[in-house]
């Protein structure tokens, strides 16, 4: 039983009154003069017995009346839950949410975690209905909404962890639309992680758990992990004449009592280690191997640390390629002299310290044969090109190469401008004189800042912006296309378009002076180079992932690709009409093979490195982030008192506890008459 207000049971303690009151009145027996006795009759002692039960009656009835009086203020009322009249269970509907993420492998927490669903299963009575959800970033409903706990244990004993790191918005989103079939209305979640505090992410702020479904956190784990990981990883190569320069930087973190502890860092590179080093005890530590490619072609290696309490995150994998110095040819028909290709060569050019091998050539290049190998080809300043050149330069962008584009005196517009069609730019309309607009020479008005092309010429400011052009080719940019740079009169300066795996570049004017004085500019260098770079970036193709991630493999339309996975298992993945295949089993860390024909795309799979950081929420907090703000709410004192007091009026007991107190009171009133009328009766 409870009360509403428990300070008036003090009160109870004033059903002693009437006892004390009979102690403090007790009535003596007064002398008086009486001359014999012999006439008086002697009362029976049966008599005196009687009249002293009916007193104590009276007493006991006047002392219930201040004790039940002092209940009835104290308003009882009986919790639910203690009615012995009502059901004190009903059947529930069940969602187990249990995390299966790669933090859940460190020590045995994930047989923690199955050993505590284990337990709700045993747990079970009547018809109690369940659901098995395991999750990561990703969400599995193993089992649907049923009471065959068989089957339910069989899944959760077979359940094995995950590599991907953990989200709890998806999973507790898809238990609340399990629970819109469920048989019962009684509901609960029950979510048993290791509460992870980089799972929670923002979503979760826009959205809470029905109020009408109970939510219980099962926390699993709580005690020190030890554990390092790499939580960054760059590798970057640096060519000189022939050689090519290998730095492999690391930042290693720790925790728990791997903080106090030296850690060894191991690089491995095709199956061997070729360099050991061994990292202070700190929190975060920096590790940088150095190395001298041996041979051209694609390496795959992994920087190693040594075992924890969490080992899937102790290695690294990474896989790059150290090709020959690329190749730039320079398609010109300029003639000789100072023309677009003598310009190009005197920045590119150097002798065994350039970066490019440098090629120039007429459009007799422009086909299949002649474009292979090629890394980035320039055109500049030709008359037209051939329907067979202008086939042979897509499909050599498509497969991956860049080409730059650039008009001068020899242009014939409208020939030219099939060949941009072509390849998606866009649309050449005339040669534009710039005085002719604007009655001066234009410059570049804007560009885009944040493209890899600019960026780096960011901090010449307004630099960039003073080369002068006298003419450039008006293009009207395809949808497809994108617009990089614009000149002061609103024209295209600078536009892309990608093409499978390769990409467009169209500059607008010349690289010679016919058109600009762009040529003998201090920024001309930098932003050819800028150019060559960024065309080649698209051989430099990304080649580290995290798992979960979908890998784009790019080749023919339609054409069949062979991946093998680290576990040794092949799947096959078929590219699109656009020349693009997905590869979406990236759950294994680790090294992978992508072929087709006589291509091969090696590339490398890691973990995600925030999932290492093994900082975890408490119960309080999850589930202050999951329930409804009402309900959190009411456990303050005041919306507890309200709910109490809802309860108390549903039951009124205090209205029964005056009613006897009245019925008391007439008991009383009837029995104290009695006993003053017998006493008056005897007394004559």
């Amino acid at each position: 039983m409870s009360f509403i207000n428990p300070l008036f049971l003090i009160a109870i303690s004033a059903a002693v009154l009437p006892v004390l009151f009979h102690f403090v009145r007790k009535m003596r027996a007064k002398k008086v003069p009486f001359g014999s006795l012999m006439f008086l009759k002697a009362t029976p002692k049966e008599l005196i017995k009687k009249r002293r039960l009916r007193d104590l009656l009276l007493l006991a009835i006047r002392a219930a009346m201040f004790a039940l009086l002092a209940l009835a203020f104290a308003r009882p009322f009986l919790p639910q839950e203690q009615l012995p009249f009502l059901s004190q269970r009903e059947d529930q509907s069940i969602v187990l949410l249990i995390d299966h993420s790669y933090s859940m492998q460190a020590g045995d927490l994930l047989d923690q975690a199955k050993q505590a669903a284990l337990d709700r299963l045993d747990a079970a009575e009547g018809n109690d209905e369940f659901a098995i959800i395991a999750f990561a970033d990703d969400v599995q409903q193993l089992t649907p909404l049923d009471d065959d706990l068989a089957l339910h244990r069989n899944v959760i004993d077979a359940l094995d962890a995950s590599n991907r790191a953990t989200d709890f918005y998806n999973p507790l989103r898809r238990a609340a639309e399990v629970l819109q079939d469920a048989r019962h209305t009684n509901q609960t979640v029950v979510l048993i992680s290791d509460f992870q505090r980089g799972g929670w992410t923002g979503a979760l702020d826009n959205w809470k758990l029905d109020n009408s479904i109970t939510f219980i956190p099962v926390k699993i784990g709580g005690g020190e992990v030890n554990n390092a990981y790499v939580e960054a990883f760059d590798l970057t190569k640096k060519r000189t004449g022939s050689q090519v320069a290998l730095r492999y930087d690391a930042r290693v973190a720790a925790q728990g009592a791997s903080v106090e502890q030296s850690k060894a860092a191991s690089l491995i590179l095709d199956g061997q280690t070729v360099e050991q080093k061994t990292l202070p005890a700190t929190p975060t530590s920096q590790v940088t191997f150095q190395q001298r490619a041996a041979r051209e072609g694609f390496f795959q290696g992994a920087l190693t640390l040594g075992d924890d309490d969490l080992l899937v995150d102790n290695q690294y994998y990474f896989t790059y390629d150290v090709a020959a110095r690329p190749s730039l040819l320079v398609v010109d028909e300029g003639g000789r002299g100072r023309t677009d290709a003598f310009f190009l060569r005197n920045a590119f050019a150097l002798g065994e310290t350039a970066l490019y091998d440098f090629e120039t050539g007429g459009t007799q290049r422009l086909s299949r044969s002649g474009l292979r190998g090629q890394n980035v080809v320039f055109i500049a300043n030709v008359g037209s090109l051939t329907g067979t050149q202008t086939a042979a330069l897509r499909a050599y962008v498509e497969e991956g190469g860049s080409v730059v584009l650039s008009f001068g005196q020899r242009t014939n517009v409208q020939a030219l401008s099939s060949t941009l069609q072509t390849l998606g730019i866009g649309t050449a309309r005339d040669v534009v004189s710039a005085r002719s607009l604007i009655s001066v020479e234009a410059i570049i008005g804007e560009v885009d800042w944040r493209h890899p092309i600019f960026e780096p010429l960011a901090s010449s400011g307004s630099a960039i912006l003073r080369p002068a052009f006298r003419r450039y080719v008006r293009v009207e940019p395809d949808s497809g296309a994108v617009v990089l740079g614009r000149y002061d009169t609103g024209d295209p300066f600078l536009l892309e378009r990608r093409l499978g795996r390769g990409k467009v570049l169209v500059y607008t004017s010349t690289f010679s002076m016919q058109w600009t004085n762009l040529s003998i500019d201090e920024l001309f260098v930098p932003f050819v180079y800028q150019l060559a770079k960024y065309g080649l970036s698209t051989s430099d193709t990304r080649r580290q992932f995290t798992v979960g991630e979908v890998v784009p493999l790019i080749g023919a339309p339609g054409a069949e690709w062979d991946v093998r996975t680290p576990d040794g298992n092949v799947f096959k993945v078929t590219n699109d009409s656009t020349g693009t295949g997905f590869f979406r089993e990236v759950e294994v860390p680790g090294h992978y093979v992508a072929v087709q024909g006589s291509i091969t795309f090696p590339f490398s799979v890691n973990v995600d490195s925030r999932e290492s950081v093994l900082e975890a929420r408490d119960e309080e907090e999850v589930y202050a982030s999951v329930v409804a703000p009402s309900d959190e709410v009411a456990k303050t004192p005041e919306a507890a008192a309200l709910i109490v007091e809802d309860a108390e009026k549903e039951q009124k007991l205090w209205r029964y506890l005056i009613f006897l107190v009245i019925g008391l009171f007439v008991l009383e009133t009837v029995l104290a008459n009695r006993v003053i009328g017998t006493k008056r009766v005897r007394a004559t």
